[in-house]
């Protein structure tokens, strides 16, 4: 009986220290996701989903052509899920985004987006590596949205059309007068050959996919210029360097001017000769793809 009575505690501390469900211990923390945001779209698959303490690691696969303005749209939906998800805010997070399972396979990793969220930020970091449709690249190469011709709701405006399967840009400008729709009553070689100089720098130098330029030029309902240059033309003609030079013409110019060594009339005769002299080296390169009318001078 002695025996007995040693051994009834012991039995029951042995009970109490066995986990229910036998000898597995019982999970603990956050489950990982299983299934993406909806706003990710039924293509989209949880890669890795990785918690630790305060800390949120996420990797997520998307459809292969998934466009700037849709990963956009996912990164910011990445990182609402992963703030509002559980009761606990997390204090550090990466979420990353993919297209292709190989880059996220094959190291080093290679998303094509993240947001990133380190202690202390005030706000996420979003980095979207997709590049921008050709027609976003120009809007934003020429300034689209804050041309006066824009604001202003002018009939006759800039227009342009992107080809990106060619990489082709075209782009279309009317003259007009300041800022209406009444045709400039003057136009001449050097405002157009400035205006395609002008455009052919933002938009080589801006969109790296861009293989062809083409700038038509209207007046008085007209096609007074079509000047057709490639990104090879682009790199031999060194456009910067008939800018300064024109520019410097002009410094001259006025430099003359001020010296009293010239009438205003013929200052003004003498920088228009010399410009269209540098701006006649871009249309004898060009050729035949620079077709200029001969009511401009």
């Amino acid at each position: 009986m002695k025996l007995l009575r040693h051994a009834l505690p012991l039995l029951t501390l042995s009970l109490l220290a066995c986990p229910p469900g036998g000898d597995q211990p019982q999970t603990t923390g956050p489950k990982p996701d299983t299934e993406c945001p909806k706003e990710l779209g039924t293509k989209c698959k949880v890669l890795k989903d990785e918690t630790e303490k305060l800390t949120v690691e996420y990797h997520v696969l998307v459809a292969p052509e998934t466009k700037h303005e849709e990963a956009e749209k996912h990164l910011q939906a990445i990182y609402r899920h992963l703030m509002t998800r559980r009761d606990t805010t997390p204090t550090q997070l990466s979420g990353f985004l993919y297209t292709n399972e190989a880059q996220f396979n094959t190291p080093p990793l290679s998303p094509v987006g993240s947001v990133i969220q380190k202690p202390g930020d005030k706000a996420p970091t979003f980095e979207n590596k997709i590049a921008k449709e050709l027609w976003q690249q120009v809007e934003e190469a020429l300034k689209i949205a804050e041309r006066a011709d824009r604001k202003m709701k002018l009939k006759r405006k800039l227009e342009y059309v992107a080809e990106a399967d060619k990489g082709k840009v075209t782009v279309t400008l009317p003259f007009t007068e300041g800022n209406n729709d009444e045709w400039a009553k003057d136009l001449s070689f050097n405002q157009v050959m400035g205006f395609f100089s002008q455009f052919a720098m933002d938009l080589f130098n801006n969109i790296p996919d861009l293989k062809v330029f083409v700038f038509a030029a209207q007046w008085k309902d007209q096609s007074v210029a079509n000047i057709e240059c490639n990104r090879a033309d682009f790199g031999a003609l060194h456009l910067r360097d008939i800018e300064e030079r024109i520019g410097q013409i002009g410094g001259r110019a006025y430099l003359e001017l001020t010296e009293g060594k010239t009438s205003d009339a013929a200052a003004e005769k003498r920088l228009a000769a010399r410009k269209a002299a540098e701006y006649r080296k871009i249309t004898t390169f060009l050729k035949g793809k620079a077709i200029i009318s001969a009511q401009l001078k």
